[in-house]
């Protein structure tokens, strides 16, 4: 009976706010990540905790706390919930044996996902009830998207250690360093050091020593190219704009540069260019509809992805 009651009484809010304290580890970042008051996050923590009556989190000194026992089964389990609610319409409509639901993609924005473009047709062409929704943003963001279940698939240069997550690596990305037609350094072979050192730098926000791309930091400042980021953008196509128009250098994707970047110049730097890692990402626990062990199926097959082995919802 108490536990029926609690079912009937239990705020999935409380789950929620509750889950997104231990992915941001602090209540300070779970208030801005749901834009909310710390007091508000507070409130709900302890009330969920009177509500289970056990002890979520042990409170350490200013932000600081670690997750208990009780706690950790608590997280595991809002997760399940989570991924639940977010299946619950793809479930519902499926229609007779016709594949249908959307498929949801996660992507960091620095890599190129051309290559992705022919395989979504294709399968579309031969599932013509399934949508997609590609979103683009950071690796972290991708990796919690996953550990969220919000997401089907996701596609990052760096990955979570969690044992939940599991990885295909694909062909590492090729950066160049570029600038525009209103650089000084347009269109010169021999750069010198001087100008490189006082030429402005733009940049993906993941662009830093402790970033996914740490491999064009170290490359930037073995050359002696520039100093701190004047700009960063969260997109390609924002940053292709950058190098374009204004006196910057930046590093983008060889691949995508001789697509839309026609009119940049590639600066000849010694000892080769960055190499930027990509993985294919899913979760190897998540309860697949039929939609999305079609996709992965499928993309297993291209050698894209590795579709998890456990069944999912029939």
């Amino acid at each position: 009976m108490q536990a029926d009651r609690l079912a009937k009484q239990l705020d999935w809010n409380l789950l929620r706010t509750y889950m997104v304290i231990v992915q941001e580890g602090s209540i300070t970042g779970a208030a801005q990540r749901l834009n909310v008051t710390q007091p508000s996050i507070s409130s709900a923590l302890r009330r969920l905790e009177e509500r289970l009556e056990h002890r979520l989190i042990e409170r350490g000194s200013g932000q600081n706390f670690s997750v208990t026992r009780a706690g950790e089964a608590v997280y595991r389990e809002a997760l399940e919930i989570y991924g639940g609610i977010l299946r619950l319409k793809d479930l519902s409509s499926k229609a007779d044996k016709a594949i249908s639901g959307n498929i949801i993609i996660y992507r960091s924005s620095h890599l190129d996902m051309t290559f992705l473009d022919p395989l979504l047709s294709r399968y579309r062409r031969m599932h013509p009830g399934v949508t997609f929704a590609l979103r683009s943003t950071s690796c972290h963001e991708v990796n919690q998207a996953l550990l969220q279940r919000e997401c089907t698939l996701g596609f990052c240069s760096r990955l979570n250690p969690s044992p939940r997550l599991s990885s295909r690596s694909l062909t590492a990305q090729e950066f160049g360093f570029f600038c525009g037609p209103k650089h000084p350094l347009y269109g010169v072979t021999e750069p010198d050091s001087v100008a490189l050192s006082n030429s402005d730098v733009v940049g993906f926000e993941e662009d830093h020593m402790a970033g996914a791309l740490s491999p064009i930091t170290i490359h930037r400042v073995r050359h002696g190219i520039g100093g701190d980021l004047v700009a960063v953008a969260s997109g390609a196509f924002d940053l292709l704009n950058l190098i374009r128009h204004y006196e910057t250098i930046g590093a983008y994707p060889r691949s995508l540069a001789e697509i839309h970047g026609i009119d940049l110049w590639e600066l000849p730097l010694s000892g080769g260019r960055p190499r930027i890692d990509a993985f294919a990402v899913v979760d190897s626990d998540r309860h697949l509809t039929p939609a999305e062990r079609s996709f992965l199926d499928f993309l297993e097959q291209e050698g894209v992805a590795t579709c998890p082995k456990r069944q999912g919802i029939a």
